[in-house]
């Protein structure tokens, strides 16, 4: 697992090098994609459907593909989308996420997706799998084999290649924007920026060390956030063993924070964008969480922006990933959180690579 987590910069560039071409202003191009021009400007609704990490991977792709193409993004469990009778037809895209490109309930919602005269694209890690055979277009995330248990550089570039699909949209679209234009022109330092996240690994380690005794965690994250803030939750559970959930920040007070303590811990998500004033916003409102939670006496974890002088003062369990436009912003929050739960579960004595109960490839529902 930890080799593999050491590896995400590495994918990242093959990632983008293998499916990013750069064409005229701004716009990207996903060479041998296989959906034409005009099928994209035809399209008036997306639904993703996927499971575990692979879907919160979707959840953060609603938020790219909203606001950076300005399209209807519905997220569903694809072991549910078969039986709600989902509402989806032609005109519509049906995107189906999976690393090993067998997922039994995911390939059962690409069929009926089809059946139904939806487009489908398949993102996957595995060429030749039965969801790129079967989708009318596939994105490869390039990954390379996965051996661990726990998905770690196949979620990082399930992430990369939904904020690639999203820029492609936006040029196909006419939908660029400043906001989307910044995140295209910081696709390819992606890989420093994470290569910039791995090097708190130590200090990941100390964290660790100081919040491994306890028994249970709340994990949340504002905005495109919270999709990680569940990712970060189930790599725990996944590894230690350890009760998590996450939860968008503003609904703690809606019901769970009712259960926060001194014996549960939050792992809060707390970065923001200089420059950004809605980022801020979220930022402030964070904050104010933060102080309520210290003032409570709750053990607080943070992850913040680089050059945070704030949220240190408020509790010292931070760790800080670099400043980044919002939208990458998930990718690179992500790696202190696959290292928090790595190094809690070596503390606790847990084979991190080979978790009970779980395997690589869901083949029965």
């Amino acid at each position: 697992m930890l080799k593999e987590i050491y590896e995400q910069p590495e994918a990242l560039r093959r990632l983008l090098g293998q499916s990013m071409a750069q064409g005229g202003r701004g716009q990207l191009e996903l060479p041998g994609f296989g959906l034409s021009a005009a099928q994209i400007r035809r399209i008036r609704r997306i639904t993703i459907a996927a499971s575990g990490s692979s879907r919160h991977a979707g959840m953060a792709g609603e938020f790219m593909i909203e606001r950076m193409a300005g399209l209807d993004v519905e997220v569903d469990f694809a072991s549910q989308y078969c039986y709600r009778d989902p509402i989806v037809g032609p005109g519509e895209l049906a995107i189906l996420i999976s690393q090993s490109g067998t997922t039994v309930d995911t390939m059962a919602a690409l069929r009926l997706a089809r059946a139904r005269g939806a487009l489908t694209l398949g993102i996957c890690n595995v060429a030749g799998t039965p969801l790129t055979r079967e989708a009318d277009a596939t994105l490869l995330t390039c990954a390379g084999e996965e051996v661990a248990i726990a998905a770690t550089k196949s979620f990082i570039t399930q992430l990369a290649a939904l904020l690639l699909f999203s820029g492609y949209l936006a040029g196909r679209r006419s939908t660029i924007n400043a906001q989307t234009g910044n995140a295209i022109a910081e696709l390819m330092r992606l890989p420093c920026y994470v290569e910039a996240a791995l090097e708190k690994a130590a200090q990941c380690r100390r964290l660790a060390a100081a919040f491994q005794r306890y028994e249970g965690f709340i994990y949340a994250g504002r905005d495109i956030d919270y999709p990680i803030a569940m990712e970060g939750a189930l790599k725990l559970k996944e590894v230690s063993y350890l009760h998590a959930e996450g939860y968008p920040t503003g609904e703690l007070k809606h019901g769970p924070t009712a259960l926060l303590n001194r014996q549960l811990p939050i792992v809060i998500l707390a970065t923001h964008r200089s420059g950004d004033a809605e980022s801020q916003l979220r930022y402030r409102k964070t904050v104010a969480n933060i102080r309520e939670y210290v003032a409570r006496r709750i053990p607080v974890l943070a992850v913040i922006t680089a050059g945070d002088r704030l949220i240190p003062r408020l509790t010292r369990h931070v760790v800080a990933v670099p400043d980044v436009p919002v939208l990458l912003q998930p990718i690179v929050e992500v790696v202190p959180l696959q290292l928090l739960a790595y190094y809690v579960a070596v503390l606790r004595g847990r084979d991190v690579d080979r978790p009970r109960n779980l395997s690589k490839s869901v083949v029965v529902e």
